[in-house]
């Protein structure tokens, strides 16, 4: 979709590129009481999407969605801290007001933004629901091929946002089992090529520390505890890449 006021102003702007940025919200592993703040609104009026990076509490992501008024989408973290639980038997629920889009393709109808969610953990120990294998997080990714081809057609690119809880392998990941990222995030970075992976997992606390690599023709971020984005889109909608550099990783 052309930008609204290209088509006003056609005589003004001969070679608009790109519209707006769309300005995102993105929230991993911990509760920071900036977000968590009853200003939050006010302070942030301009977000127009909120994404969730795995391991947040239920509440969390309701009250985002509450304070923001704003589409929420989230993946599962390998804690599976989202899941508040209910009755009798247990059973599990969704936050109220927020999208799950783990293992899954959508597309947002309020910022036209296409989204792909892979939750979870590589699998170090045994027992846990929301840790996994490669050949796994593989047939996960297998099975969207059907929706990414049909976006690619329909929309002219397959994917805009790559959320997930792990990193891929070597990218902004650790050596240590538990934080060893996916290879097969890799290799779908390598030919999928998303303009941003969204990750959380690795919790950084030195400030100086890097949070942002950029790996083929993606941006990979640690968004923990919360990151602002602001996403340029190009005239048909997709988001405009972010300026990389062949990668050696």
């Amino acid at each position: 979709m052309v930008c609204e006021w290209h088509l006003a102003c056609p005589y003004l702007v001969t070679e608009i590129s790109y519209c707006m940025p769309i300005k995102a919200l993105a929230v991993s592993d911990q509760i920071d009481p900036r977000i968590h703040s009853s200003t939050l609104r006010e302070r942030m009026p301009d977000v127009s999407i909120v994404l969730g990076c795995g391991d947040l509490p239920a509440r969390y992501l309701e009250f985002l969605a509450d304070a923001l008024n704003k589409p929420v989408y989230f993946v599962l973290g390998n804690h599976l801290v989202e899941l508040t639980r209910k009755g009798e038997e247990g059973r599990s629920y969704q936050p109220m007001g927020a999208v799950d889009i783990g293992g899954r393709v959508v597309r947002d109808d309020h910022t036209g933004l296409i989204l792909a969610g892979i939750p979870g953990s590589p699998r170090y120990t045994d027992g846990e629901e929301q840790q996994y294998t490669e050949s796994q997080i593989n047939w996960m990714l297998l099975k969207m091929i059907p929706r990414l081809l049909w976006n690619r057609l329909r929309h002219g690119r397959a994917v805009d946002l790559l959320i997930t809880h792990a990193p891929p392998r070597d990218v902004n990941d650790r050596q240590d089992p538990p934080h060893r990222g996916f290879k097969a995030l890799r290799r779908f970075l390598r030919y999928v090529h998303p303009a941003y992976q969204l990750h959380g997992h690795i919790h950084l606390y030195d400030r100086n520390e890097a949070n942002e690599v950029d790996f083929e023709q993606s941006r990979v971020i640690n968004v923990y505890p919360y990151k602002v984005l602001e996403l340029e889109t190009e005239a048909d909608g997709r988001v405009r890449r972010p300026a990389v550099a062949p990668s050696s990783a």
